[in-house]
C-alpha cells in the first residue's frame, strides 16, 4: 500500500494553487513511472481516487491559495472514500478541466518517456 500512497501523494501536486511548468510536470511523470503502474493504472488513480479527494477544494475559491496538502489527512479522506459503498463515494467531476487535461498531457509524456524500451 505504501508504493500507492506514495503515488496518491506525487498526483496531489496537480491540484495545489502553484504554477508548475512543462519540465515540473515531465518531472513528475518521470517520478511517477518508478511505481510501475502503467499510464492507463495512473489515470485511474487520478480520476478515482485522487481527484475527488485533493479536487474537493476547488468548489471554495475564495479559500486559497493551495500551497500543498497535509499527507496524512489526504491519504486519510482517500481511504474513508475508497471504503464507502460506490453510491456513495466522492466524484469529481467528469475530469475534463480544460487545465488538468493539459497538464496530465505532459505528465503522460513524461511517464512515456520514462519507460523502457522493449
Amino acid at each position: 500500500m505504501r508504493k500507492r500512497e506514495d503515488v496518491w501523494w506525487l498526483l496531489s501536486d496537480l491540484f495545489v494553487d502553484t504554477t508548475r511548468t512543462e519540465d515540473d510536470l515531465l518531472r513528475l511523470g518521470k517520478s511517477l513511472a518508478k511505481f510501475g503502474f502503467s499510464i492507463i493504472e495512473l489515470e485511474q488513480i487520478l480520476k478515482k481516487e485522487v481527484a475527488p479527494v485533493a479536487g474537493r477544494w476547488m468548489n471554495y475559491p475564495t479559500v486559497g491559495p493551495w500551497p500543498c496538502f497535509d499527507r496524512e489527512d489526504l491519504e486519510r479522506g482517500i481511504q474513508e472514500n475508497l471504503r464507502r459503498p460506490w453510491y456513495a463515494k466522492r466524484r469529481w467531476g467528469l475530469f475534463n478541466p480544460s487545465w488538468l487535461v493539459r497538464e496530465w498531457s505532459v505528465v503522460k509524456r513524461g511517464l512515456a518517456s520514462a519507460q523502457p524500451e522493449s
